[in-house]
């Protein structure tokens, strides 16, 4: 299976050949077990510490790599990282791939890399507002009838409301990042045919399984990139040359249409009610404030325990991306789950983690009797106590 989607994914970007982005995306590429860390690559290491079986090469990733989705930095070369899953099947296999072969070349072509610091979207109002505009995006993807500008002028007076009500997040940016990844992995996806229509509804298809997510701050770019990409490819042929020279979503609609310096809740009110959304918005709204008592109770279990304090030195770090980001004052936010690497060893977090807003540490509820984290500590560390309030891991001197 992992040869035939290696070679699924050099078939696809042959036919590429670089024309969506400039450049092509296969490159090194592996898939790792989760459990064993075992990988299997399509290519030799540069250290040419790979086992190699034909045209496979079989290795294991070293422990101060965190295994997931992504682009890593393995032996002095930038490799597409996948989890291996047997549940997957060869089209699912090869949509991942694509989506993370663009991360690999993403710094070539010249759009960076960006955490989501989009928690609002994750609360009650922010939320509403992402999905009166994912449903105003559906609804273009799925009736070609509808006026492609006017629908596009709907979706982006809703982003501009939402952005200025909630102006400390990085949608935009965060939206070049990994939803162009994904409209990548979509719009290259090898199906039986080639008609755009069919992967309009994949995307509307995305849109409305992912409208039931848990959490949006880290996963809206993944519904709304392919979403405005596959719209774009019918109006401007050229745009993401645009994304390349360091325009985004909005500023490409811009040209388009123009959308009202002012903007009101009477405005959004009466476009909820052109696409006939006003009860359904009403219906969540009451299902999402019951949601925030929840996160009081998260918040809670921080504000009543003691902490144990990790700083982000050279700490690798993954996260469920569908997972609620629930802010906690002016610290930063809690994610529910994330596994931490680092030289003190692996914590690995199944009931909240904050993360600092300036990334500066993470940190756990901890009492020395109780703790629900799973810290494994290298033996060469130990937590030692910082004050009343406070744990740290530290060095042991006597090791």
């Amino acid at each position: 299976m992992a040869a035939t989607c290696f070679e699924n994914l050099k078939k696809v970007s042959d036919l590429d050949n670089g024309k969506l982005w400039g450049k092509t995306l296969y490159g090194p590429t592996m898939f790792v077990n989760m459990q064993s860390r075992n990988l299997i690559a399509n290519q030799q290491n540069k250290d040419n510490s790979l086992e190699q079986r034909g045209k496979l090469f079989f290795g294991q990733l070293p422990d101060d790599l965190v295994i997931a989705n992504t682009a890593i930095n393995y032996c002095g070369e930038i490799w597409t990282c996948v989890m291996w899953n047997d549940s997957r099947n060869l089209l699912s296999n090869t949509q991942l791939l694509i989506h993370e072969s663009w991360h690999q070349i993403q710094n070539e072509i010249g759009i960076p890399a960006y955490i989501s610091y989009n928690q609002h979207l994750d609360e009650a109002e922010g939320e509403l507002l992402l999905k009166l505009e994912l449903n105003i995006l559906n609804d273009l993807l799925q009736n070609d009838s509808n006026d492609l500008t006017d629908g596009l002028h709907d979706a982006m007076i809703v982003r501009k409301y939402r952005q200025a009500m909630f102006p400390n997040g990085n949608e935009n940016q965060f939206e070049c990042h990994e939803g162009m990844a994904e409209y990548t992995a979509i719009k290259l996806l090898p199906l039986n045919s080639d008609d755009e229509a069919i992967k309009k509804k994949l995307a509307a298809a995305a849109i409305m399984k992912g409208l039931d997510n848990v959490g949006f701050g880290n996963s809206f770019a993944y519904l709304t990139g392919p979403a405005y990409g596959l719209l774009l490819d019918e109006l401007v042929s050229d745009w993401r040359s645009s994304i390349r020279s360091g325009k985004n979503i909005p500023d490409i609609i811009s040209t388009l249409v123009v959308v009202p310096e002012a903007i009101d809740k009477n405005i959004i009110d009466t476009i909820s009610e052109r696409y006939e959304l006003t009860e359904y918005l009403n219906k969540e709204r009451i299902r999402l404030e019951a949601r925030d008592k929840e996160d009081a109770e998260l918040r809670a279990r921080f504000s009543e325990s003691t902490w144990l304090v990790i700083p982000n030195k050279n700490i690798n770090f993954k996260f469920n991306p569908n997972e609620r980001l629930v802010a906690y004052d002016s610290i930063g936010v809690i994610y529910k789950t994330m596994q931490l690497k680092g030289e003190f060893g692996t914590i690995d977090v199944k009931n909240g983690i904050i993360r600092a807003n300036d990334w500066s540490c993470f940190i756990i509820p901890y009492t020395e009797k109780n703790c629900d984290a799973k810290i494994t500590l290298n033996s060469a560390y130990l937590i030692d106590t910082v004050d009343d309030k406070t744990f740290s891991i530290r060095k042991n001197n006597q090791s």
